[in-house]
């Protein structure tokens, strides 16, 4: 076929037309995989991250109440039960030692996590607490420190003794509780079970109850007064009264009051105790002329008395500063020869202090001050 030079000249530039097409085409597709290598670059930077540190979504944190030893507010056991978290460290905003029942302390945790990342914050529905109440809970560096309330508890102590009052046969009289707000008592006459009766202080007048003639006694546990003073108080075990007069119990409707300088004791009819011994619950205690409790040694009609930090007269063997003493039983510092047991004699000097490993009156004592034939 014969082309002329028009045909020729068209055919040409077409063929030129279609290799710019082409080329062009190859310079767009080549863009398009360049961003979508970066895209996709940048995709896998964002994700990998999260595949390799996962977030912690939930925390379950339990705080349990602990009524091992009655009268004794002890720590809670302290739990978590997500996986992989744990708690490194505790503590709290007063020594356990100065807790009361119902009255809030608060708990600083310190969790960390094996292979995942805590979130900044959280709140109540995803650090959940049991048995307190969370405060707050934030991330710290690595770690999530969390603050949380709790209101201790403590298993109450039955009363030492209980029986009724010199002056009024039928007046129930019992020894104070520490913490106890209230007190529960089950009436029996002749083991036939009558009621159960509360009461507030150490004594209850049962008079109304005991009109008809048989023998009485009285089972008493400390217990929480209201159902709130319950929630932090376990009620003690029952003790069964006695038949035992305990009006030498003392003082048992008085009540202490703390001052700046030390404590004082307000007795049963409103009046502070000031320069004298005075009985409460059984106990002896020593009040200076300004009505303050005295503490350590004291010298009073011309003997000498130790009582402890608590204020508590002491009697029997005492060691103070290293040296030890011997009490008789009102409480008077001992010397001079005393047998303090069946066949045991010891020296006290004039001071007070215990002889030991030295011959007195031609009497040989050992290292621990006894006399030894």
């Amino acid at each position: 076929m014969r082309l002329c030079g028009e045909n020729r000249r068209n055919i040409f530039q077409q063929t030129e037309n279609t290799g710019k097409e082409h080329l062009m085409r190859q310079k767009t597709f080549g863009k398009w995989l360049a961003a979508a290598g970066i895209l996709m670059a940048m995709t896998i930077w964002m994700v990998l991250p999260a595949l390799a540190a996962p977030t912690v979504n939930s925390i379950r944190i339990t705080f349990k109440d602990k009524y091992e030893d009655p009268g004794v507010i002890e720590e809670p056991e302290i739990s978590c039960g997500s996986y992989g978290i744990e708690i490194t460290s505790v503590e709290w905003s007063k020594d356990v030692e100065k807790w009361n029942p119902g009255t809030k302390v608060t708990a600083t945790l310190i969790l960390s996590s094996s292979g995942r990342e805590f979130s900044s914050s959280y709140g109540s529905k995803s650090c959940q607490i049991s048995g307190a109440t969370l405060s707050k809970a934030v991330k710290v560096d690595d770690d999530l420190k969390v603050t949380v309330t709790y209101y201790p508890v403590v298993w109450l102590e039955t009363p030492d003794e209980a029986g009724w009052s010199a002056s009024n046969h039928m007046k129930a009289v019992w020894k104070k509780v520490d913490y106890a707000t209230g007190y529960q008592i089950r009436l029996y006459r002749d083991d036939y079970y009558l009621r159960t009766i509360d009461a507030t202080g150490t004594s209850k007048d049962l008079s109304e109850y005991m009109g008809r003639e048989g023998n009485y006694y009285y089972e008493i546990r400390a217990v929480g007064k209201t159902t709130n003073d319950a929630k932090y108080r376990k009620s003690s075990e029952y003790i069964v009264s006695s038949d035992r007069y305990l009006d030498d119990l003392g003082d048992t409707e008085g009540s202490w009051k703390n001052y700046a300088d030390g404590k004082k004791y307000v007795d049963e009819n409103g009046q502070i105790v000031t320069s004298q011994w005075y009985r409460i619950l059984g106990t002896w205690y020593y009040f200076d002329e300004n009505g303050y409790m005295v503490t350590g040694w004291r010298m009073v009609n011309n003997k000498w008395y130790y009582l402890g930090n608590d204020g508590k007269m002491v009697s029997g063997w005492k060691q103070i500063g290293g040296v030890w003493y011997y009490m008789d039983a009102d409480g008077a510092m001992a010397t001079g020869w005393r047998q303090t047991a069946p066949g045991q004699w010891y020296y006290l000097n004039a001071n007070g202090a215990m002889a030991a490993s030295t011959v007195i009156d031609g009497y040989t004592l050992d290292a621990s001050g006894l006399w030894v034939s």
